[in-house]
């Protein structure tokens, strides 16, 4: 591929990183909903899950925040490919690709830390069957 059309390679990375943001923001969603929820059990219920919840809260925060710093790099790269028809040549490609790399990095830690998330959900629903 030349180097022109090298602005094309983030963007196709964007949609994937979109449905990991869509499908993210969903689970924190119904984890705050799981939260009210609890409330209304009773405090004892809450006691017993509290550190579950809030950690599992802090892992998609930290995914989401990896995910958006992902778009950003991904975005970041798209313009500087663009305006790499007006760097020497090897700094424009490079930094595109170097952008490109840094946004997977992130995708690839957002994917860590989710699932580290499940597997916290997943002993927290073992937990709900033993009681």
């Amino acid at each position: 591929m030349d180097s022109t059309g090298l602005w094309v390679t983030p963007l196709v990375l964007l949609p994937g990183v979109a449905l990991l943001i869509l499908s993210t923001a969903v689970r924190y969603n119904r984890l705050h909903d799981e939260i009210h929820e609890m409330e209304h059990h009773g405090a004892e219920a809450m006691a017993r899950s509290r550190a579950s919840l809030l950690l599992r809260g802090e892992l998609f925060r930290k995914a989401l925040v990896n995910l958006y710093g992902a778009v950003s790099l991904l975005a970041l790269a798209s313009l500087v490919g663009v305006a790499g028809a007006a760097l020497p040549a090897p700094y424009g490609p490079a930094a595109v690709i170097g952008l490109t790399a840094l946004s997977v990095l992130a995708i690839l830690r957002a994917s860590f830390v989710l699932v580290r998330e499940a597997r916290i959900s997943l002993d927290a629903l073992r937990a709900h069957f033993t009681d």
